[in-house]
């Protein structure tokens, strides 16, 4: 498993979509972080080239995926992710990602509306703050 503790987590709107970044560091230096980017809205070509999903990286660009997520929770301090076989094997360990994190409150309130929005419609979202 990749467990890390993010002291840096953003919520970043652009005009195509969403970034949202757990990192263990402002620079990426430690390469010990996790992306989602989701789109609003995908074309023809997107569905073609299999890039109408999720995109979620980890551990520099050589561990990206457009989908290929089992699960993802979110709890109050802590994000579980779940890849597919395919992602684990490519890994080489179990696919699961895991970051820790501490936000005040309107900042985590900010990050859990995102992520519903991101993964609505996606079964294998869980929200456990609940």
């Amino acid at each position: 498993m990749i467990s890390f503790h993010a002291t840096h987590v953003s919520v970043t709107k652009e005009d195509w979509g969403t970034i949202v970044m757990w990192s263990a560091d402002d620079n990426l230096a430690s390469e010990r972080y996790l992306v989602l980017q989701a789109a609003d809205e995908y074309d023809e070509q997107d569905v073609r080239l299999g890039m109408d999903d999720i995109y979620i990286e980890t551990c520099g660009q050589g561990w990206s995926w457009y989908g290929n997520l089992e699960s993802f929770e979110l709890t109050r301090n802590r994000v579980l992710v779940q890849l597919s076989h395919e992602a684990a094997t490519h890994m080489g360990n179990d696919g699961k990602i895991e970051a820790t994190f501490f936000l005040g409150a309107g900042a985590y309130k900010r990050l859990r509306k995102t992520l519903q929005k991101i993964f609505e419609g996606k079964d294998y979202y869980r929200d456990g703050t609940a």
